[in-house]
């Protein structure tokens, strides 16, 4: 009996299910929960419509010798996903204070190279040249849909906000994507983060916040007792001290409150759906247009173990 080597990892009811030695003999090593060092990347782009875009993701786990990437595009409407988190990695660590990084998935034609640190970065450039399914349902591994993306980020400032070791910041992209007979040219706002640690990723849950326009943006973090942020609005960027939301809804309330102490209220309303594949479940993504504080945001908000959090409005 030949046993896929996804299932070996793709979900603990698999993992019980296989013979002692098959789960021994998995060449792919456990990453939920694991105290090692881990580096992500990742652009998003969307239009004012919010009916054409793009999230890619590349993580890597060196010393693990595992990456895992997804790359979702939209159409029209349209979504074709990627995402494999079973890939393999090299050896050697990203790190933000080198001159240059080169994020890539050896046999995968999947890239970011940054040129400039982390800190003072002075470009972004991409690709994904991956096979994808059609529809954005969290599946593992690839498709049959052809799928090319392909761009530079040119980064704007650093946001005040951001945690120690995550590099977040708007900019401008052009991009272009073809899928499914057709080649668009994207080019506008998006958003871009790098962030390496050593913490495990994915644990407790978490709902994230990334929202941007061409006169503003904001991100915000719910989960447990850590609930922060930023919003940047006319050229002006405060810290969020304490960020709020309902669970998900196709109309969805948040409220932000600023270091100055004021309170942003706002309404995300959904687009579409993705699911992305993380350990044994689906992370959710919900693409959203959204308003706060008099500004029109286009953007995500990500759900992860959403049954798990504890959704209001109001602090305490």
């Amino acid at each position: 009996m030949q046993i896929d080597r996804r299932l070996l990892i793709g979900s603990s009811l698999s993992l019980l299910a296989l013979p002692p030695k098959a789960v021994l003999a998995s060449p792919w090593p456990k990453i939920e929960g694991v105290t090692t060092w881990s580096e992500s990347v990742m652009v998003l782009y969307f239009d004012e419509e919010a009916r054409n875009g793009f999230s890619y993701r590349l993580s890597r786990y060196p010393d693990l010798k595992t990456s895992w990437v997804w790359c979702m595009a939209m159409v029209d409407g349209h979504i074709y996903a990627y995402a494999d988190q079973f890939l393999p990695s090299t050896a050697e660590h990203e790190r933000p204070d080198t001159a240059t990084a080169d994020y890539g998935v050896p046999g995968l034609d999947a890239h970011f190279i940054r040129n400039g640190t982390s800190q003072n970065m002075t470009s972004l450039s991409f690709s994904a040249h991956v096979n994808a399914h059609d529809g954005g349902k969290g599946v593992n591994g690839p498709g049959a849909i052809p799928l090319k993306l392909d761009g530079i980020f040119h980064p704007g400032p650093l946001r005040a906000g951001s945690p120690a070791g995550r590099f977040e910041r708007t900019g401008k992209v052009d991009a272009t994507i073809s899928v499914a007979g057709r080649t668009i040219s994207l080019s506008g706002v998006a958003k871009a983060h790098e962030q390496t640690q050593e913490n495990p990723r994915f644990g407790p849950s978490f709902t994230y916040a990334m929202l941007w326009s061409a006169d503003a943006s904001l991100t915000g973090l719910f989960a447990g007792k850590r609930h922060y942020g930023d919003f940047d609005a006319g050229g002006t960027d405060r810290a969020i001290t304490d960020f709020r939301i309902e669970k998900w809804s196709p109309e969805r309330r948040f409220r932000a409150t600023l270091d100055d102490g004021t309170q942003i209220d706002g309404i995300a309303h959904a687009v579409a759906d993705i699911d992305v594949p993380v350990f044994d479940r689906v992370w959710n993504g919900h693409i959203v247009r959204a308003e706060a504080a008099g500004h029109r945001m286009v953007g995500m908000i990500n759900d992860w173990k959403p049954e798990d959090q504890h959704y209001n409005l109001n602090a305490g």
